[in-house]
């Protein structure tokens, strides 16, 4: 079962609200203590008491893809994007979901959550990065290219929106375009192993593009220079 997310509830809240957190914080104990179905029991007691309560929705839905059932675990996601605006932490909770999917490798379910989520909250830069993350295991390159463009417009400073664009960009096979974008996360962060693995395979595989491009010049006509005694 996947870690119930904890939740902070207002002062405000009404009796149903009281009990249905209670509910939840109880299923986080019990998750603790290795009670499964008693944590389940739980979570379902908290949806049942408050059936709009993103977090005891993000836990259900995370337990119902462990358990196989995918379509009811999808519903329960899905239905977080019809949640109020003022859903405390609404953004992130679905951000949440979205990661799950990712580390589950559903990311056909995935796709179709974060771009509903864009929808309601197009500034918010990690959407935008687990979208670009879902198209680009669906082979939606471009999609992905642009999600990441719109990641790095919102957040020029994040090496790894940096990284992840130039990555993208190489396998829509925009390898020059990749490469120059590679060499920037790298000169963000020298220590980042990953973006300095990209650039050296986007260079790799742009050598013998550029050895072809050079030989077609060389037999074009234009002189070469004289090779120095």
């Amino acid at each position: 079962m996947k870690k119930p997310r904890a939740h902070h509830g207002k002062a405000n809240n009404t009796a149903s609200d009281f009990y249905a957190e209670a509910e939840y914080a109880d299923s986080i104990f019990r998750t603790a203590l290795g009670d499964r179905e008693g944590a389940l029991s739980r979570l379902r007691r908290a949806l049942e008491l408050k059936p709009s309560y993103a977090p005891a929705i993000l836990s259900m839905g995370s337990v119902e893809y462990q358990r196989g059932r995918r379509a009811e675990g999808l519903r329960l996601f899905r239905s977080l994007l019809a949640l109020p605006e003022n859903t405390l932490d609404l953004g992130e909770i679905i951000d949440e979901a979205g990661s799950f999917l990712i580390q589950m490798g559903a990311y056909e379910d995935g796709l179709a959550l974060f771009r509903g989520a864009i929808e309601r909250f197009p500034a918010r830069a990690a959407l935008h990065q687990g979208l670009a993350c879902c198209a680009g295991h669906e082979g939606h390159h471009d999609e992905a290219v642009a999600a990441l463009e719109h990641a790095v417009q919102l957040e020029p400073d994040n090496q790894k929106f940096v990284n992840d664009l130039g990555w993208s960009l190489f396998e829509a096979g925009r390898h020059g375009e990749a490469e120059s974008v590679l060499e920037r996360a790298v000169s963000m962060n020298p220590s980042d192993e990953l973006a300095c693995e990209n650039l050296r395979i986007c260079k790799a595989k742009s050598a013998p593009r550029r050895k072809r491009t050079s030989a077609r010049r060389n037999d074009s006509g234009h002189p070469q220079e004289p090779a120095m005694p």
